[in-house]
């Protein structure tokens, strides 16, 4: 009970201008991702029954990674230079312009290049949303704020799949019509809320970080990495699967929202759990938690088995995005953080658009082959992982993981406000 009390009144953000951005923020995600969910787990099954064939499935959904990946590390460095606000609402209406076009449109090579389109909105919004919380929150608390933003988001993630399952596929049409106009609702609040846009001087040679170089930095990309591993795997053989196993559209559906929704509720305390813990043992818990259940899937032929895992697997997958986030925002200045957001990001949908591209092909050889290889590739991360992040700071300390960079740290020291100041390592 006294951890529970701890749970609920550590989960507040203190200070009044950045729990505003927070929820803003937050909101924003929430119609984001209801909208943009809601036709996905029915959407391989239509590109399918339009004539794309299982293998052209796979490239389809690759291409909305492959996408994010051309334009998430060169919009989050811009992002650095002329703020935020710009790059969310633009990606959002990108997003929402794309998928309005499947209503007119169902042909499967401009499915394909439909697809694209959306990724490149959603991948920007994504790296502007996590550097914009990474920005504004006090350090000591960001576990908790990346623990709303991934909840929250994934709250609409646990709604909106159910009811595109039972519209169906006779109503794809009008669940793009839907989402398109739920992606536009949810510029409203980063318009109203999300910090003004503002132009900075781009940092001169001798003060940029070698990301490649940085420890923390190269950790954090290989847990997004192994990720995205799971999810470009999952975004096309997790419905062919259940499919294939006999269930039907609205179970479909629920299994996407029996997967987001104890996800969404255990995110908050996984949040304060960043805030409190070494960060590193909960990327290595939820990774290693990943594989196992990615192993398990193929062999399993009962439909509520499957489901029913999938809501256990969903506990253990919300510990790694906050932790990851935390401890990547810590790791480079804030005035770099749409750069090395971009750079982990375009890891993470890279390895989407891999693993999305051959994980159709694969299926068609056999089911479980997609599965184990994630499984597989996943445990490789994580050894690789445990290796790069030996004497890498996981928590809270004295000197935080960026201070060991004497330039970045000066300009922290100076844009630090009175009693968050850090001493500068030299």
């Amino acid at each position: 009970m006294k951890l529970l009390t701890r749970l609920a009144r550590g989960s507040r953000i203190d200070d009044q201008v950045a729990r505003r951005v927070v929820i803003a923020v937050c909101l924003s995600a929430f119609a984001e991702w209801g909208g943009s969910s809601a036709v996905l787990p029915l959407l391989p099954v239509y590109l399918h029954n339009r004539g794309s064939s299982v293998t052209l499935v796979g490239f389809t959904m690759a291409a909305f990674f492959a996408a994010a990946v051309l334009v998430q590390y060169p919009v989050g460095r811009l992002s650095d230079r002329i703020g935020r606000r710009t790059i969310q609402l633009a990606g959002l209406v990108t997003y929402s312009f794309a998928t309005i076009l499947f209503v007119f449109v169902s042909a499967p090579l401009a499915a394909l290049l439909f697809r694209g389109l959306q990724g490149a909105g959603v991948g920007v919004v994504d790296v502007a949303n996590a550097a914009t919380i990474g920005e504004v929150v006090p350090e000591s608390q960001r576990g908790r704020a990346f623990g709303a933003l991934y909840g929250t988001r994934t709250a609409g993630m646990a709604i909106a799949p159910f009811f595109g399952g039972l519209a169906g596929l006779g109503e794809m049409h009008w669940l793009f019509v839907a989402a398109a106009i739920a992606v536009l609702l949810a510029a409203v609040p980063i318009y109203l809320f999300a910090p003004r846009n503002r132009r900075r001087e781009p940092l001169r040679a001798h003060e940029r970080t070698a990301l490649w170089r940085n420890r923390s930095v190269v950790g954090v990309g290989v847990a997004f990495l192994a990720g995205g591993i799971a999810v470009g795997m999952y975004e096309v053989c997790w419905s062919l699967l259940l499919t294939l196993r006999g269930a039907r559209s609205w179970e479909i559906g629920l299994s996407w929202t029996l997967f987001a929704l104890p996800f969404a509720i255990v995110s908050l305390p996984a949040g304060w759990l960043v805030d409190h813990m070494d960060r590193r043992r909960l990327v290595i818990i939820s990774l290693v938690g990943m594989a196992a259940f990615a192993g398990t899937y193929p062999w399993l032929h009962s439909v509520a088995l499957l489901v029913g895992l999938g809501t256990g697997e969903a506990m253990t997958v919300a510990l790694g995005g906050p932790a990851e986030s935390a401890q990547l925002t810590r790791s480079v200045s804030s005035r770099e953080l749409g750069r090395a957001q971009g750079a982990v990001s375009s890891m993470q949908t890279g390895a989407m658009a891999v693993s999305a591209s051959i994980a159709g092909a694969l299926f068609g050889v056999r089911p479980w082959l997609p599965f184990m290889l994630a499984a597989g590739s996943m445990g490789v991360c994580v050894v690789v992982i445990g290796l790069v992040w030996r004497g890498v700071p996981g928590r809270g300390s004295a000197v935080p993981v960026r201070a060991l960079h004497p330039a970045l740290a000066a300009e922290d020291e100076l844009s630090a406000p009175p009693g968050q100041r850090v001493p500068t390592v030299l």
